[in-house]
């Protein structure tokens, strides 16, 4: 994972345009996903809960889990150490400690994830789909809108950003299947670690409002001096 938080980290450009394109231009996706610093206001000790939901026309049931990131350390330049609790049964990860200060780690590993299962079904190529989410969050997002959220029975401010990152790369054609898939992410700086919800989809061709797979997080709760589980 560290290897995907260091190649979104290089995509920040080094010479900043003039202030005037700067102004007219889009701001690139990473700015509401990752620029806002969400994660920076979550102390240790604090475990944050989400559901993970995961959904496919290949199976009867979805599996469902639970993903917990636990901050369990905080060093004196602000960097948190976090462990990832991600998933239940046989598919249970452990990992840790991840340092983090402003992005939520679980955005990172859950790209990770993808990247890693896109390469087992292609036979390879991680790389070409690492790349192509990076460049993605490097460009204005294919959709953006305010919406809202729910949290602890009040409603809040919030932004979804889409990412489309294979649909006009074309090297995709050799991955057709992926051509179309989305990314979705909920984001508020009213919800502890900024994400509500993540969205991996891909869409039917014949129906694309059907996916034929699909992968939500969503925030529950955050819980102060919670105990970690177990290692």
């Amino acid at each position: 994972m560290r290897t995907f938080v260091l190649a979104l980290a290089l995509s920040v450009p080094l010479v900043l345009p003039a202030a005037a394109e700067e102004a007219a231009k889009p701001e690139p996706a990473r700015t509401a996903v990752f620029a806002p610093g969400f994660f920076t206001e979550v102390h240790a000790p604090t475990v944050l809960l989400y559901r993970y939901e995961l959904t496919s026309e290949l199976m009867k049931e979805p599996y469902v889990s639970r993903v917990r990131v636990e901050v369990r350390g905080e060093r004196p330049d602000g960097t948190k150490e976090v462990w990832l609790d991600m998933f239940d049964g046989p598919n249970h990860r452990l990992f840790g400690p991840v340092p983090a200060e402003d992005q939520n780690p679980v955005i990172l590993a859950l790209l990770q994830k993808d990247v890693a299962t896109m390469r087992n079904l292609a036979g390879g190529a991680q790389g070409y789909f690492q790349q192509q989410i990076r460049l993605a969050f490097g460009r204005p997002p294919a959709e953006r809108e305010e919406v809202t959220v729910e949290i602890d029975g009040r409603a809040v401010p919030a932004e979804r950003v889409r990412l489309l990152p294979f649909r006009d790369d074309p090297a995709i054609v050799r991955f057709s299947k992926f051509r179309d898939k989305r990314y979705d992410f909920v984001v508020s700086k009213e919800v502890p670690g900024g994400l509500y919800r993540m969205v991996i989809e891909i869409p039917d061709p014949e129906d694309p409002e059907k996916p034929v797979l699909r992968e939500t997080l969503t925030f529950l709760r955050a819980l102060s001096g919670a105990p970690a589980s177990g290692s």
